[in-house]
């Protein structure tokens, strides 16, 4: 498993048609490319994608995390999410969030798995961690 940035439009166009399929946001492709996204490869085939959203000094939002239905329970997310927190470290991180709907509790068990707390309920919950 491998992250590749998105660079090139027509790959942005195919994951925000992605994202607004899986995780029920509309985002658009010049979105996808203004910000850090990434395809999330396995033997150079797009298995899902994870984004990176800065969102104020030191604080960072992982958004937009899909692994396509092929290609899951096969420890790809948890993968990807650890990548793009050494990301978010590298560029001075210091603090990262995710935003999960309250009906999504695989996404839930992930982050929780992974170190993050609930802080925030509510119809989209916010889960949280130092980095």
């Amino acid at each position: 498993m491998r992250l590749q940035r998105i660079r090139e439009y027509r790959t942005a166009k195919r994951v925000a048609r992605g994202v607004n399929h899986y995780n029920h946001v509309h985002i658009g492709a010049r979105q996808v490319l203004r910000r850090p996204h990434y395809t999330i490869q396995v033997n150079g085939r797009r298995a899902g994608w994870i984004g990176c959203l800065g969102r104020g000094k030191g604080t960072y939002e992982v958004a937009h995390l899909s692994v396509l239905p092929k290609y899951r329970r096969h420890g790809l997310a948890e993968s990807a999410v650890w990548r793009v927190l050494r990301i978010i470290r590298a560029s001075g991180g210091r603090y990262a969030y995710a935003r999960i709907k309250r009906y999504n509790r695989p996404s839930m068990g992930l982050f929780r798995k992974l170190g993050f707390r609930k802080i925030r309920g509510g119809r989209v919950y916010r889960f949280g961690r130092r980095v």
